[in-house]
């Protein structure tokens, strides 16, 4: 199972439930491969303060929600909800806009999940 940049996306309220419903479709020793925002990126302290809506939550000017993660806070996560942790790891990417040349530096969690067997 793959879960890139969905969980953030979740009030923070439901995570938990978000996660153990991810844990129940999978086999015994299945994968949950996951990546999200990371806490740190600096897109996240560009957000004006009205659009703050919660601990490490921002509201997109969509309407959608994005949420910031610690390492730690997604360890708890996954393996409050029983899954064994494999990897996980903050990945820090420096990109560069071609139009405007500025360089932006992004900071993702990565992890890797296992149900166990």
């Amino acid at each position: 199972m793959i879960e890139i940049f969905t969980l953030s996306a979740v009030p923070p309220h439901r995570m938990p439930s978000a996660i153990r419903e991810c844990f129940s479709v999978l086999k015994p020793g299945g994968l949950l491969l996951f990546r999200d925002y990371g806490n740190g990126l600096k897109k996240r302290h560009c957000h004006k303060r009205d659009k703050r809506v919660g601990f490490r939550e921002y509201m997109r000017s969509d309407g959608t929600c994005s949420y910031f993660f610690y390492a730690d806070t997604v360890r708890d996560l996954f393996t409050g909800s029983n899954f064994n942790e494999l990897e996980l790891e903050y990945c820090c990417v420096k990109s560069t806009n071609c139009r405007t040349g500025k360089g932006m530096h992004r900071v993702w969690v990565h992890g890797k999940f296992q149900k166990p067997f």
